[in-house]
Order: structure tokens, then sequence, then C-alpha cells
């Protein structure tokens, strides 16, 4: 598991990268906003993981993880 969290925290650091780019350079190529695009949908991908397989400083505050729940929870009541 470890080796997973690992990945999962170099694969954000790398897409917080393209964003610290994103805000410095802008080189108007198709291929400039497909890495953006990739960056950006792969940070919500990983960010929707499961809590244990994020690395500790990725975790919710108990909190906050009380809150994403109950949004959760309504949005699946919702989706009724």
């Amino acid at each position: 598991m470890d080796s997973i969290t690992d990945s999962i925290r170099k694969v954000l650091s790398m897409c917080r990268e393209v964003t610290a780019w994103r805000e410095s350079f802008d080189s108007g190529t198709s291929e400039w906003y497909t890495l953006l695009a990739l960056a950006q949908e792969t940070h919500r991908l990983l960010i929707s993981l499961p809590a244990e397989l994020l690395p500790e400083e990725e975790r919710p505050s108990p909190a906050m993880a009380e809150i994403l729940d109950a949004l959760q929870e309504a949005t699946k009541e919702n989706a009724k």
C-alpha cells in the first residue's frame, strides 16, 4: 500500500506543477491544453479515491470528511 500512496503523492505533485506552469506559461498549443486537462482530470480522479489510499497530507480532516459524506448522501437522495 505504501507504493500506491507514494505513486499518488508523486502524481498529485505533478498535477500541481502543471497548474503552477499554467499561471506563468501558455504556449497556446493544443498539446498544452491537453496537458492541462489531463492534470485536472487526474487530480479529480486521485482525490476521489478512498481516503485510506491517499497520502496522510491529502486526507480530509474529520470535519471535512463529515461534510463530504453528507454531500454524497444528499446527492444519492436527489438522484432517486
